[in-house]
């Protein structure tokens, strides 16, 4: 488990999925790509997490966050079967950018491919 000295907190990764989901998804549908989030229900719960689970052609991911700074990611080509889960720690808004951006490049990928 990460501990953070200082005081210092990770950023809330659910409502920085929801803002970038807010911002992004009609760019998303223009270019192909399927886009849904959901998330926890705001009932006071200490661990809080939004997931987005996006596609296009053959491939497909979930991405799960937590306002603990996890991530957990499922990776899925169904024209191969493969499927490839992955654990993050993400200590930034930053990173959690840098991810989602990883993502659409995967998928877009899978989509030219």
């Amino acid at each position: 488990m990460t501990t953070f000295e200082s005081g210092h907190r990770p950023p809330n990764l659910p409502d920085a999925l929801r803002t970038w989901f807010a911002k992004n998804d009609e760019v998303l549908r223009t270019r192909g790509i399927t886009a849904e989030l959901r998330h926890s229900p705001e009932d006071g719960r200490l661990k809080n997490s939004a997931w987005l689970t996006v596609g296009a052609g053959n491939r497909a991911i979930q991405i799960t966050v937590w306002n603990s700074g996890e991530a957990e990611l499922d990776f899925v080509d169904l024209g191969s079967g493969d499927n490839r889960p992955e654990r993050r720690d993400l200590q930034t808004e930053q990173e959690l950018h840098t991810l989602l951006g990883s993502i659409l490049d995967w998928i877009v990928l899978g989509t030219n491919g």
